[in-house]
């Protein structure tokens, strides 16, 4: 089954734009990357762009990169007047205007938001023969020592709201775009973070499940309580420290059909 679309919206609340940069920095040693992979750097689209967490490194790159996002909130952020070569587009990735032809096309932690085989076939038509698109995730703790309580934790919490925990679920929803996928490789990047706990607290409210919106005051308010106690055995002076692993899979748009 594809993602909703639609089930994005949360990302157009100004709280969760704001949350957002609590959340870890994709690595160095991914940029580095993302530079060297195409044959050529004069211009790259970043789809779901969220608050310029990959377009703002991209264009030091990149003689132009275009950013999309449909969240007016996000983009608000965004464009903070860093970087004259990024042109912010407010607007679906399967709706906006295109400037073809790019050089790369990078979606981080947001291509399962996308209908599939729409978006698919206008990277196809919109990428440089020399060009790829790469599918970036991974920006929360990888494997910490608290994994197996963090999982009980989020198991009961999403309960609490009414869902289920299906890890399996969440995968395949988050790499069903590898249908559309002509993948030429894969690559890990692991880094280490440390950020206060309050910090890692509203860092899940930039997360679409976890935003107080979604939540209500009451039931966010007694998540952070249960999660600050959760947290401080783990921390050191008041900060936790963890891995992130991003995970970036590139290739070309597949041959097929719409349907």
């Amino acid at each position: 089954m594809q993602p909703n679309p639609r089930g994005g919206d949360a990302f157009d609340d100004p709280a969760v734009a704001a949350a957002y940069r609590y959340r870890p920095p994709y690595p160095d040693a991914l940029f580095d990357f993302l530079a060297g992979l195409p044959v050529q750097r004069r211009r790259a689209l970043d789809l779901g762009c969220g608050t310029g967490k990959l377009a703002h490194r991209l264009a030091a790159s990149f003689a132009q990169v275009d950013a999309i996002d449909p969240s007016a909130s996000m983009l608000a952020i965004a464009d903070d007047g860093r970087r004259q070569n990024i042109s912010w587009i407010l607007g679906r990735a399967e709706e906006a205007e295109l400037a073809p032809s790019y050089d790369l096309v990078t979606a981080g932690a947001s291509i399962h938001w996308m209908d599939h085989p729409i978006i698919f076939p206008r990277i196809a038509a919109s990428l440089d023969p020399g060009g790829y698109i790469i599918i970036i995730e991974g920006d929360g703790a990888h494997d910490p020592p608290w994994q197996a309580s963090w999982e009980a934790f989020l198991t009961r919490w999403i309960d609490r709201l009414g869902g289920e925990y299906d890890p399996a679920g969440y995968r395949s929803r988050m790499t069903a775009y590898r249908d559309w996928l002509d993948i030429a490789g894969a690559r890990s990047f692991e880094s280490e973070f440390s950020q206060p706990v309050e910090h890692f607290i509203e860092c899940q409210h930039s997360r679409a499940t976890w935003s107080r919106a979604n939540m209500g005051a009451d039931l966010a308010a007694a998540f952070d309580a249960e999660l600050r106690d959760f947290l401080q055995p783990h921390a050191h002076n008041g900060d936790v420290h963890y891995r992130t692993h991003t995970t970036a899979v590139w290739g070309k748009p597949a041959h097929r059909s719409a349907e």
